[in-house]
């Protein structure tokens, strides 16, 4: 159970417009609170060496928070199984004590006790029945990868990510990697993938006319996400054919922002993101929720956990929950059950098998339709009511997944441990609607249309499977490490749909509902598609000189795309190598300097040269240079990047071969690599505790992107080139938050806010100019402890009621203020 904290940012950034400016200022305010922080930590730890006692006084309370209290005060790390303490209470601590003799005082009578751990860490157990007093217990159990578990920390500084296949550091990652913890996502109600990525650094989304999100980091589509490391794909790991996962199962979301084809093998540079799962707990724990909120926002959740026999080998976990909402659209209503389970056994004490699954249903009646609202003929706002909906009564999607997993761990000894694990996934889902298309005339509100559109069945299924082996050696009086596995991902989709682009109904925007408009039965179109994205990769970690780290990797990778329906569709990538270098450097104990270089590659196959040969891959390169701190003990996180990405060889018409291709079976037009992107910025970010009591986050991104070669079937250059290649993505995104416990008489009360702002976007549709002007989302929250066990909360969203799009095509309006009242029961 070793527990290491990880590093954080500082903020040296360049000034463009106003909320740059803010940003800024915040920035440098920050890191010269943290610094002043330090400087008064060390120079206490310095006065308190002679006799290694210091002077503490810490209030009695809630067990967890006298805890967390006196490590702040200590300067330490403690990791507390959170099922240990609920509903216990701490006498006052108030004399000069050490570190052990401190922690001693705060659990007497507890049947606790600190094991300190390397790093300079400590972490909670039960003691024995002889010594605890009568108090129950349970042998210990080592339990995989806890060190890295955010459950029951309390903080929003997270001690590591194992999205690079290993536990590590943040430090020891050369790319940039945010962790979103349990305590952000419970303090900020954080229920959906879109709520958790919509607060993360970096990152922007937009809603699609369908209703699904699309997430998009420096500029690119993130196309292929992970969970527990295994890759799930687009449609698998992200929204899922409209499902997004309900994170009440995962302990928390890791983001990396760059190109990930070490991990995946194909995709964009933007990055990836890889969702942790609760795993069982070594103790009995049971909690509960109740939500209630604006537009009929219903919500329940239930998650237990405990072993299942004596020795507590067996241990499993459950997590339920059900939802049943309206929306701010008129006459709107959605219905989710969801379920999570998993089982844990140690066969031995070496070796652990995991099973679990994950079921989950989703229906949406009524106000159901695609493409969102209309766009006008001339860029400008139709200010349509945000209630306005065009889903007429009949309308509804539904879907349900069914996810199963399996996975098996073996430690050899202390230094090598092998892994394999796989997941079976398949979602269902159906639907019957209208879609609106074309453009409404600012005056006139007329030109607009609406299409019958209908999905009678589509299948997905997801199938994959991550096998690797992890080990340390020593080599020239110095330990190294390595990693070497190998990853398949199988995606099958069959599908029905059917557009009646033939017969258009004129929209009527005075009839919201579309009374009268029937709906069809037509005859869909079919598909049945197979991908599948596999290799073999391997880092290895050199430990060259005391502070100084060389990462090397590479990865082999395959990819095999065929629709079995359309004759001549099939197109593959073979024996793709992907590299990957970084070199890290220990400025000073606490702050790590690092570069790196990294690339993924984009099938284009399915296109074809003049010769009949397949297109080239298009490349993305990633070059990163930054610094990461880890402040505090570990107790805040730093971390500032600059980086440069190049996506080169992409698709462009051959414009001697525009048409009647040769080597094409379709006879279209013919392709070259030729065409190029550019994206490059800054990126800064704060995590973790800024002083006893106040949990914050903080997160600042500048990105320039840009088309720097596109051209036409005649070989001219396209209005695109010099213009931004991602409508969606602002020059300047600012994510930050805090949470703060009120000290003496009022420390049963916790109180919150987070800001979410970004620069305008916009794209031109032909000579229109469409815009999303600048905004600041705004959401606060506050938590009453009623008693050890109860809490209440009140969270609300966009507070002073902003009026936004999700996107320059003025399709989507961000959702007005809302309010979420929560009750939590921990037992």
């Amino acid at each position: 159970m070793a527990h290491r904290r990880l590093p954080r940012r500082t903020a040296g950034l360049h000034p463009r417009g106003r909320l740059a400016h803010a940003v800024q200022g915040a920035l440098i305010a920050l890191a010269c609170s943290s610094g002043a922080l330090h400087a008064t930590a060390s120079a206490q730890t310095t006065a308190a060496q002679a006799d290694g006692r210091q002077a503490y006084r810490i209030a009695a309370g809630p067990l967890d928070d006298a805890l967390a209290n006196f490590a702040s005060a200590a300067g330490v790390s403690v990791t507390v199984p959170p099922q240990l303490v609920r509903g216990r209470s701490s006498a006052d601590v108030d004399g000069r004590y050490t570190v052990e003799e401190g922690f001693a005082r705060v659990l007497a009578g507890s049947g606790l006790y600190v094991e300190a751990v390397p790093g300079g860490a400590y972490v909670v157990h039960r003691l024995p029945d002889a010594q605890g007093g009568g108090v129950s217990t349970l042998p210990a159990v080592t339990v995989t990868a806890r060190g890295l578990s955010t459950e029951g920390s309390h903080s929003y500084a997270a001690p590591g990510a194992s999205i690079m296949k290993s536990a590590e550091s943040l430090r020891d990652i050369p790319q940039s990697v945010t962790v979103v913890t349990r305590q952000r996502m419970d303090d900020f109600n954080l229920n959906s993938l879109e709520d958790v990525l919509s607060q993360t650094t970096g990152l922007s989304l937009e809603t699609l006319g369908a209703g699904n999100k699309l997430f998009v980091a420096r500029g690119f589509e993130i196309r292929n996400m992970q969970v527990d490391g295994v890759s799930k794909g687009f449609w698998g790991g992200t929204s899922a054919m409209g499902i997004q996962p309900d994170m009440a199962m995962y302990d928390r979301v890791e983001v990396l922002r760059g190109a990930a084809g070490l991990l995946l093998g194909n995709g964009t540079p933007g990055g990836t993101v890889n969702f942790v799962r609760k795993r069982p707990l070594a103790e009995t724990y049971v909690g509960v929720e109740a939500q209630a909120g604006s537009w009929d926002h219903y919500r329940t959740m239930l998650d237990a956990t405990g072993p299942l026999n004596a020795d507590g080998s067996l241990r499993a976990r459950a997590v339920a929950s059900y939802e049943d909402r309206g929306y701010y659209t008129s006459k709107t209503e959605t219905r989710q059950p969801f379920f999570y389970g998993v089982l844990e056994y140690d066969i031995t004490p070496q070796t652990q098998l995991t099973l679990g699954g994950r079921y989950q249903h989703f229906r949406k009646d009524g106000a159901y339709w695609y493409g969102g609202l209309p766009s006008s003929t001339d860029g400008s706002d139709l200010k349509l009511k945000r209630s306005t909906s065009f889903g007429p009564s009949w309308a509804y999607y539904k879907a349900e997944t069914q996810e199963y997993f399996a996975e098996a761990r073996h430690d050899f000894n202390d230094r090598w441990t092998f892994k394999v694990a796989g997941t079976y996934q398949k979602t269902q889902r159906s639907d019957s609607t209208l879609w609106v298309r074309g453009n409404a005339d600012p005056q006139t509100l007329t030109g607009a249309y609406l299409i019958a559109s209908a999905t009678p069945r589509e299948q997905l299924e997801t199938k994959a499977i991550d096998a690797n082996v992890t080990g340390k050696f020593d080599m020239f009086g110095r330990k190294h490490t390595v990693v070497l596995g190998a990853n398949r991902l199988e995606e099958l989709g069959k599908s029905a749909n059917v557009y009646d682009f033939a017969n258009r109904i004129p929209l009527d925007l005075s009839n919201p509902h579309q009374v009268g408009v029937a709906e069809k039965d037509l005859e869909p179109n079919l598909s049945d598609e197979r991908t599948v994205s596999q290799g073999v990769y391997g880092t290895l970690r050199l430990q060259v000189a005391d502070p100084v780290k060389l990462v090397l990797g590479g990865r082999l990778s395959w990819y095999d795309y065929k629709d079995k329906l359309a004759p001549g569709s099939a197109f593959k990538q073979t024996r793709e190598f992907t590299p990957y270098a970084g070199v890290l450097v220990d400025v000073t104990r606490e702050w790590t300097a690092y570069a790196s270089y990294a690339d993924i590659f984009e099938p284009q196959s399915n296109n074809k040269t003049v010769s009949g040969s397949p297109l080239q891959p298009a490349i993305g390169s990633n070059y990163e240079l930054g610094i990461k701190g880890e402040l505090l003990d570990g107790r805040l996180n730093t971390s500032l990047a600059v980086f440069y990405i190049r996506q080169n060889d992409r698709a462009m018409v051959d414009p001697d071969n525009a048409t009647g291709c040769p080597g094409s079976a379709s006879g279209g037009p013919c392709y070259v690599n030729g065409g190029k992107v550019e994206s490059k910025g800054i990126e800064t970010e704060v995590n973790g505790e800024i002083v006893p009591g106040l949990q914050a986050w903080l997160g600042y991104t500048y990105n320039n992107q840009v088309y720097l070669k596109d051209r036409d079937s005649t070989g001219q250059a396209t209005s695109n080139e010099g213009q931004a290649f991602s409508s969606i993505t602002p020059r300047h995104i600012f994510r930050a938050g805090a949470s703060y416990r009120l000290p003496g008489d009022f420390n049963k009360f916790t109180v919150g806010a987070g800001v979410t702002a970004q620069s305008k976007t916009g794209y031109y549709s032909g000579d229109i100019w469409r815009q999303q002007t600048g905004y600041a989302i705004w959401n606060a929250f506050a938590r009453y402890q009623i008693d050890p066990r109860w809490s209440l909360s009140l969270n609300v969203d966009n507070l002073f009621d902003r009026v936004y799009y999700t996107s320059p095509g003025q399709n989507v309006y961000g959702e007005p203020r809302s309010a979420m009242l929560t009750l939590r029961g921990q037992f």
